[in-house]
């Protein structure tokens, strides 16, 4: 039990360290601006989809006039004294719709008493004005007069304010001529600025002025076609702008701290099918034909009347479209408020509780991936996490038009992912670099490195026939008795590191280290046809070491170095033998004693084989003496030779 706790806690340590990391990373990707570029793309895709797709439809109660090229050229100086305009608005009136004009009617003309006439008689037209901003106030903008003041006063929404936010304050405005000021039923600002890549994506509800605030063009015209009381209305900033309909019905606007809301785009300036040129309708004054048509285009309707000639510079790019006329977004505003009842007229900000839920999820699910120990099945469960949370994103958007929150607890998600697996492919090297180093104790490097690469060799236990290798040294026992601990393990390292460098060259494995004896074996894991002459040469090349190590090691810790060597050929069991607790690599069998016999029956200093050695490589080496070995469990004695010229002569 404490083993698995151990287990535990050295996981979620691990778990936490990744997880710092990541949101440290992620915090940096933040402040760096990454989250923010991304999540924009990420939104800019989600609207051309929404848009694209029809998935919400523009409300039928709003309508286009347009005053473009052929109605500038056909109406020519009508325009320019506004008797069109006021021909227009009277047409409205007579259709039973609501005039918006996205004009700046600021200089005085020559038709502007029947225009403010008109307008005064029509009861319901909103006109333009623009705020400048308290901080910019420069010239060509100029303070306004007393008499400005006081007419401006009579639009100023006197709202109940829950929490101001940082709306922004308006120093002065580019206002109507007085008698318009006077006539219209709501003055609204035009005010739009693009995000910081220069596509507009937000447009400013509110602009502050003395105690109140001058409503956006699309909302002062929504609001007064409503009939909603402007003393009702709500403002939360960084939350909601409430419209009440009545006591149970509230249309609430989503804004953030500063009172802006997300367009809530519907549909392309090409797609939009209820355009209506300005000429049509200033000659429905006198058309009676005519009348009719723009009777059934407009009844009922809001209409926002705004120039898009060629000259007019008053277009700009959206998620969607490189060239949208800004008048468009007042369109779109005045019907996400008209439909503000239905889910999905306007886009909703991502709360702070949503926030927190995505990221506890996130760290859910990858620590529940931590724990699984198969990799294919990690990354498949992170994956199918990430996937999920994708498709939730997705249709909250579909669904609600809940803005897109992506960019970071994908990040984090990713961080967590690739912290997580960067530790399992750093554990696996460990555990590869142990293995590699455990292989090369025991298998010629080649051989070690074969294994590594190609997985695949079976070390499972197998009955195979291999050539089996004991060597010891004579009198060791004897001569480390009285020798420190440094001598004997100074000595020992060097011999037998040299006597396993020899051992892997002749494509042997060292099966294990007995103080200063060798178990060595010729023939696996990978075959090796002529096994029983391969350990024969390495057990004459290995007394041939011996020779020159004497000579090195007789000087310092004065031993006498001699070896004996026993080889045997036989079948033994071969592969991982042990317990749960313990596996060792190695071979078991009577062949394996009978080798050690032979080991310990050798002259000292020279090499005796069994006879099955003998007669697989009696015509390879020299063989000096034959021994009969008297060895316990046999009833009779085994036939041995001696290897001769152990200098390493080979017969030809």
């Amino acid at each position: 039990m404490s083993g698995l706790l151990q287990s535990a806690i050295k996981r979620q340590a691990h778990f936490a360290a990744v997880a710092v990391t990541a949101v440290i990373i992620t915090g940096l990707l933040y402040a760096s601006g990454f989250v923010k570029h991304f999540d924009t793309a990420f939104y800019n895709v989600c609207m051309n989809y929404r848009v694209l797709s029809g998935q919400k439809n523009k409300s039928p109660f709003t309508a286009s006039v347009d005053l473009n090229d052929a109605s500038i050229e056909t109406l020519g100086v009508n325009i320019d004294t506004r008797m069109a305009f006021a021909d227009a608005v009277d047409v409205l009136a007579q259709v039973n719709s609501s005039a918006v004009m996205d004009f700046l009617f600021s200089q005085e003309k020559s038709a502007d008493a029947e225009f403010a006439g008109v307008v005064e008689m029509a009861g319901n037209t909103v006109i333009a004005s623009l705020a400048v901003d308290k901080n910019i106030i420069s010239a060509p903008y100029k303070p306004l007069t007393e008499t400005q003041k006081e007419l401006l006063r009579r639009h100023l929404w006197r709202i109940k304010v829950k929490e101001k936010g940082k709306v922004p304050q308006a120093g002065t405005f580019l206002l109507p001529f007085p008698a318009l000021m006077k006539a219209a039923a709501q003055i609204a600002h035009v005010n739009m600025e693009p995000d910081y890549d220069g596509v507009y994506r937000r447009v400013q509800l509110l602009y502050e002025w003395e105690d109140g605030y001058i409503p956006s063009l699309g909302l002062a015209a929504a609001v007064l076609f409503l009939g909603i009381p402007i003393e009702d209305i709500e403002l939360t900033a960084g939350k909601f702008l409430c419209l009440p309909l009545s006591e149970k019905d509230v249309i609430k606007i989503p804004i953030d701290e500063k009172g802006c809301t997300h367009v809530p785009f519907t549909e392309t300036w090409a797609g939009d099918k209820k355009r209506i040129p300005l000429t049509a309708v200033v000659k429905a004054n006198y058309d009676d034909d005519i009348f009719d048509s723009v009777f059934n285009a407009l009844n009922g309707r809001i209409a926002v009347i705004a120039e898009i000639s060629t000259s007019q510079k008053d277009f700009g790019p959206t998620s969607f479209e490189r060239l949208y006329p800004l008048s468009g977004i007042h369109s779109e505003v005045i019907g996400a408020i008209l439909d503000g009842l239905d889910r999905g007229a306007f886009i909703s900000r991502v709360s702070v509780f949503y926030k927190v839920v995505v990221l506890t999820f996130v760290f859910f699910i990858v620590f529940l991936c931590c724990l699984i120990r198969k990799d294919v099945f990690f990354h498949l469960c992170c994956f199918t996490g990430f996937f999920v949370f994708s498709g939730i994103t997705f249709l909250r958007w579909h669904f609600t038009a809940v803005e897109p929150w992506y960019t970071m607890p994908v990040s984090l998600f990713f961080l967590l992912w690739a912290g997580e697996f960067l530790f399992r492919l750093f554990i696996k090297y460990k555990e590869q670099l142990l293995l590699r180093n455990a292989l090369s104790r025991f298998f010629p490097h080649a051989l070690a490195e074969r294994i590594m690469r190609e997985g695949k060799t079976d070390l499972a236990p197998a009955y195979k026939e291999l050539t089996i290798l004991f060597s010891d040294i004579s009198g060791f026992t004897k001569w480390s008795s009285d020798k420190s601990p440094e001598e004997v393990h100074n000595f020992l390292s060097d011999y037998l590191e040299s006597m396993a460098e020899i051992l892997f060259a002749h494509g042997g494995t060292v099966d294990k280290f007995m103080g200063d004896g060798i178990l060595s074996f010729f023939g696996d894991p990978f075959d090796l046809p002529n096994h029983s002459e391969q350990c024969i040469k390495a057990a004459i090349a290995m007394q041939k070491k011996v020779r020159v190590l004497a000579e090195k090691w007789k000087p310092i810790v004065d031993i006498d170095l001699k070896v004996r060597v026993g080889i045997n050929t036989g079948k033994v069991i071969v592969g991982n033998l042990g317990n749960k607790t313990r596996i060792e690599y190695t071979v078991i069998g009577a062949a394996v004693n009978l080798a050690q016999r032979m080991e310990s029956n050798a002259p000292v200093g020279g090499i005796l084989v069994t006879a099955d050695v003998w007669e697989r490589v009696k015509d390879k080496f020299t063989f000096i003496e034959k021994r009969d070995v008297t060895v316990k469990g046999y009833g009779e004695a085994i036939e041995a030779y001696v290897v001769g010229n152990e200098q390493g002569t080979i017969n030809n």
